[in-house]
C-alpha cells in the first residue's frame, strides 16, 4: 500500500510547488488496516509545475526499509502531475482537483512501484470529522449523565458493594483505550486535532473522573474494615486498586497495538462489559444492583459509536480521512454486537424480576438462606419495619430470617438495600433471593 503526503504551498503561476513529498509503503496484511508504516521515502526540495513530468531522487533508510537490506539504495521516483483550478481569475488559489501518477524505481536494488493519487476535499472531511466529533461527545455527555444519576442513586449502604467492580472496570478501560485512540488520530493532523482532541477528553474525564472513583467507592464499601483503620490502610487499599487498574490498562493497549488487524475481535470482547455484572449477581444471589435506567442507557450509548463504525460505508474510517477498519463495513458484525447486547440486557433485566439466579439449574444452584421457610406468625404481630400487621390473610407476604424474626418481604428488601442486617437484633442477613 502507498501513502502519499506532500508539504506545498501555491504559485501565482497556477503551479503547485511541493516542498517535499513522502511516500510511505506498508505491508499487504495492514492494507485495509491500522498499523506502523513499514518504509517511508522523503523526496525533497521538488517543484511541480501546473502538469507535466518530475523526477524526484531518494534514498531508501535502512533502518525503516528492512525489505531493501541493510544498505542505502537510490530510488528515483517519476511524477506525472495535472492540476485544475476551480476559477481561473483567481491564479493564486488552491487547485480543486489534481492528479499525480507515476512510478518508483530502485534500479540498484530491484525496486519497483507504479502509483496513482487523487487529491481530496480538506474542508468536507474536516467536517466530516466536526460532526463526527459533536456526536460522540453527545454520546459521552449521556453515559456522563448515567454514571451520576446511577452513583446518586447508589451512593451508600449495601447496594453500591452489589455492583460488579469487574464490569465497572471494563467500561472504565474501553473509555481510555477511545480516549488514547482518539488523541493519536488528532495528533496525526493538524486540521483534525481539536476535533479529536475533544473526544478525547470527555473519555478521559467519564474514565478518571466517575468510572475510577466508582471502582474507589465500591471498594470501600466492600472492605469497610479496612478503610477505618487508618490513613495507612486506607493508601495499601488505594494502591491495590490503582496498580490493577493502570496495570490492565498498559497490559491492554500493548495487547490491542499487536491485534490491530482483528481490532473488530477486540472491540467485539469489549462489548462483554455486562457479564460480570450477570456473574456477580448470581454468584451472590442479589440483584436490583443497578438501576434499570443506568443498564438501557449505557448500553445504548456504547452501542452506537460501534455500529457507525462498523456498519456505515462513509464512515470516517472508510479510507478517505482514515484507514479502513478490520472488517469494516460487515452487516453480521454489526447484528452480532446488537444481538449479544439484547442477551446482556435482556438476562440483566430478568435477573430484577424473577431472580439473580433464574437461568441456573436447580441442580447446580449454591446453597443459599431459605427466606420463605414456615414459621407460625403470632395473632396482632407486627411489622417492625413498617408497624403494620403481620396477618398472612392479609395479603401480604411475609419472610422469616435466620434469626427467627419475621417480616413483610416487601419491606425487608426495602430494609436490606440500606442495611444487611436484622432490623431487630442486629444480626447480619444473608442476601435474599
Amino acid at each position: 500500500m502507498l501513502r502519499m503526503g506532500f508539504g506545498s504551498q501555491p504559485s501565482p503561476l497556477m503551479s503547485v510547488h511541493a516542498n517535499s513529498i513522502s511516500l510511505s509503503l506498508m505491508p499487504k496484511d495492514l492494507q485495509r488496516g491500522f498499523g506502523p508504516l513499514q518504509s517511508q521515502l522523503l523526496f525533497a526540495g521538488l517543484e511541480l509545475g501546473g502538469a507535466g513530468r518530475a523526477i524526484a531522487i531518494g534514498n531508501t533508510d535502512p533502518r525503516t526499509f528492512r525489505h531493501f537490506g541493510a544498505r542505502s539504495c537510490m530510488v528515483q521516483a517519476y511524477l506525472d502531475t495535472g492540476f485544475e483550478v476551480a476559477n481561473p481569475e483567481h491564479l493564486g488559489e488552491h487547485p480543486s482537483s489534481a492528479s499525480i501518477s507515476g512510478e518508483v524505481v530502485g534500479e540498484s536494488c530491484g525496486f519497483r512501484l507504479r502509483f496513482s493519487t487523487n487529491v481530496v476535499d480538506r474542508e468536507f472531511l474536516s467536517n466530516k470529522v466536526v460532526h463526527y466529533s459533536i456526536w460522540v461527545n453527545l454520546l459521552c455527555v449521556w453515559q456522563i449523565r448515567c454514571f451520576m444519576h446511577q452513583m446518586n442513586e447508589a451512593d451508600d449502604g449495601p447496594a453500591v458493594s452489589k455492583v460488579s467492580m469487574l464490569c465497572i472496570a471494563m467500561q472504565a478501560l474501553t473509555d481510555a483505550y477511545d480516549s488514547f485512540l482518539h488523541l493519536c488520530l488528532g495528533l496525526s493532523s493538524q486540521y483534525l486535532f481539536n476535533s479529536m482532541s475533544m473526544i478525547a477528553l470527555f473519555k478521559f474525564l467519564l474514565c478518571s473522573f466517575l468510572e475510577a472513583r466508582y471502582l474507589l467507592i465500591i471498594l470501600r464499601h466492600r472492605r469497610h474494615e479496612a478503610f477505618a483503620e487508618g490513613w495507612e490502610s486506607v493508601r495499601r487499599e488505594i494502591s491495590w486498586l490503582y496498580t490493577r487498574f493502570y496495570g490492565a490498562l498498559v497490559l491492554g493497549l500493548i495487547i490491542i497495538y499487536n491485534c490491530l488487524p482483528f481490532l473488530d475481535l477486540v472491540v467485539l470482547l469489549l462489548q462483554f462489559y455486562w457479564v460480570p455484572q450477570i456473574a456477580w449477581d448470581a454468584w451472590q444471589g442479589t440483584r436490583a444492583s443497578l438501576k434499570a435506567s443506568f443498564i438501557s442507557g449505557i448500553s445504548a450509548s456504547r452501542l452506537l459509536l460501534p455500529l457507525y463504525l462498523w456498519g456505515c460505508p462513509k464512515s470516517i474510517f472508510s479510507g478517505e480521512i482514515y484507514p479502513r477498519l478490520p472488517g469494516a463495513p460487515s452487516l453480521r458484525w454489526c447484528l452480532l454486537l446488537v444481538g449479544l447486547q439484547a442477551i446482556q440486557v435482556g438476562v440483566l433485566l430478568l435477573q430484577r424480576r424473577l431472580g439473580a439466579r433464574w437461568f441456573i439449574p436447580w441442580v447446580c444452584m449454591p446453597w443459599a438462606y431459605n427466606y420463605n421457610r414456615f414459621a407460625a406468625v403470632d395473632p396482632g404481630s407486627e411489622c417492625v419495619i413498617c408497624m403494620a400487621d403481620l396477618n398472612p390473610e392479609g395479603g401480604q407476604h411475609h419472610v422469616v430470617t435466620p434469626c427467627n424474626h419475621t417480616f413483610h418481604r416487601a419491606c425487608l428488601e426495602q430494609w436490606m438495600d440500606v442495611k444487611m442486617e436484622c432490623p431487630t437484633c442486629r444480626a447480619a442477613l444473608p442476601p435474599i433471593q
